[in-house]
């Protein structure tokens, strides 16, 4: 019967999806309206416009936690905007969401995935962010930056992620300073979005064009504040982090990289904060004008913490990342005490339909710490004994954008636990099936 209920429920979103958007028509850069978005807003005053969007995503994940259980259930995201600009240099932003699951087998169904209806963004911003020298946006929004491995509103995540905050976007040629203040915005599943008393979020995120050409360099520092947070004796205090990065991407003819390191220091209720990450990636694009076909290799490592009774916190603490496709498309771990190798290929089948194939092996970056899964210690050994390597995993996904509006994806990740997880572990396969239907509107 359930499954019934999830078949039916995704016949009949493929069956509207391709009917709400009309073929896109070819152009060098893609309209932000949709055909539906443009119908609605025509007899609208110029300063008003509406859009939208809604999702729908079923997932299938088995051997979670790494022992013998399944689940399947259907995720559904509905997103609509408004947008008030009574003067050029003025506007308003509002975006109402509505997120559920159904045939989830947690109950409650957790925060990550639920949040009935709500005011996810409400901003006023003062400024044009693509040519004024200043920008001022202050309210509920949304923060996103570089390629979001330490701080991003993520789109792959049912609910997303938002601070009610202020910031200042100073621009002046080739550069460009952000700066901004907030908490974080905690999902109450049932009933209105609260920022979190007490975890301030502050920061600074730099980007510097033409330093070296089609590339971008962005330093940046971000400062945590939060309180309740146990040190490794067991006793509350406040946590108070800085992270200090760098990221460095661009493109020399077939050849595309990207590099980023953070270093975090601070105190965690008293404990000495001492870690690091580290992102290295190049990619290479064959000379095929049909198929462009792209093969790709990164390493992603995230230090660990060595000793569990030394006041000394060394496992890095990642933030508040978009996490999906970025260690591995099963989104298992988490970027701390991990070392990551990934390689793959990437090609266009279609015009409109892509493909990838990733080989991606994990190790802890320390022994004496653990793995981590969705920011949470799955499996430890304090003496390090149980090994270093934590599997391979094998990733397959394809994407289908029939129109501008309108995008299938699915795919498939499957990880085989390695000597580590064996000897710590049920170890039982992981794998994850998806299909994500997005629609814009």
């Amino acid at each position: 019967m359930h499954a019934n209920r999830i078949i039916l429920l995704l016949s009949a979103y493929m069956t509207a999806a391709p009917l709400m958007a009309q073929p896109a028509k070819p152009a060098d850069k893609p309209s932000p309206q949709t055909p539906i978005s443009s119908t609605v807003n025509e007899g609208l005053p110029r300063w008003l416009r509406f859009s939208g969007e809604e999702r729908v995503r079923m997932e299938y994940p088995s051997g979670t936690g790494f022992v013998d259980v399944s689940d399947y259930y259907l995720m559904n995201r509905l997103r609509l905007d408004m947008q008030v600009r009574p003067l050029p240099w003025l506007q308003f932003q509002f975006e109402g969401q509505d997120a559920r699951v159904f045939e989830q087998t947690a109950l409650p169904a957790p925060a990550s995935q639920k949040n009935a209806m709500d005011l996810r963004v409400g901003y006023l911003q003062i400024g044009t962010e693509e040519s004024s020298p200043l920008t001022v946006r202050a309210g509920r929004l949304p923060l996103s930056f570089g390629e979001g491995r330490v701080l991003a509103d993520p789109g792959w995540s049912n609910v997303g992620r938002t601070f009610d905050a202020a910031r200042l976007t100073l621009r002046g040629g080739p550069v460009k300073v952000d700066l901004f203040s907030g908490l974080l915005v905690k999902v109450d599943t049932m009933g209105c979005d609260q920022s979190t008393p007490g975890n301030h979020f502050h920061g600074a995120y730099g980007t510097v064009g033409q330093i070296v050409p089609n590339s971008t360099i962005e330093p940046y520092l971000l400062w945590r504040l939060d309180h309740n947070y146990k040190n490794e004796a067991g006793q509350k205090g406040n946590l108070d982090e800085k992270t200090l990065g760098l990221r460095f991407a661009g493109k020399f003819r077939a050849v595309d990289w990207g590099l980023e390191v953070a270093d975090q220091i601070g105190l965690n209720a008293g404990d000495r904060i001492h870690s690091w990450a580290g992102h290295w990636a190049a990619g290479y694009t064959l000379p095929s004008k049909r198929y462009r076909p792209r093969l790709f290799a990164e390493l992603n490592r995230a230090s660990g913490d060595a000793n569990a009774h030394d006041a000394t916190r060394g496992g890095f603490d990642p933030l508040y990342p978009s996490t999906h496709d970025k260690l591995g498309l099963a989104d298992l771990f988490t970027w701390t005490n991990l070392v990551h190798f990934r390689g793959g290929l990437g090609w266009t089948l279609l015009p409109r339909v892509t493909a990838a194939l990733a080989y991606d092996s994990y190790w802890l970056a320390d022994a004496h710490d653990g793995v981590y899964c969705g920011g949470k210690l799955v499996a430890r050994s304090a003496a390090g004994t149980a090994g270093t390597h934590i599997g391979q995993e094998a990733d397959l996904q394809a994407g289908w954008t029939p129109t501008r509006s309108t995008q299938f994806q699915a795919g498939y990740g499957r990880l085989i636990p390695g000597e580590f997880l064996h000897n710590t572990t049920a170890h039982v396969p992981y794998s994850i099936v998806f299909l994500n239907i997005a629609q814009r509107f």
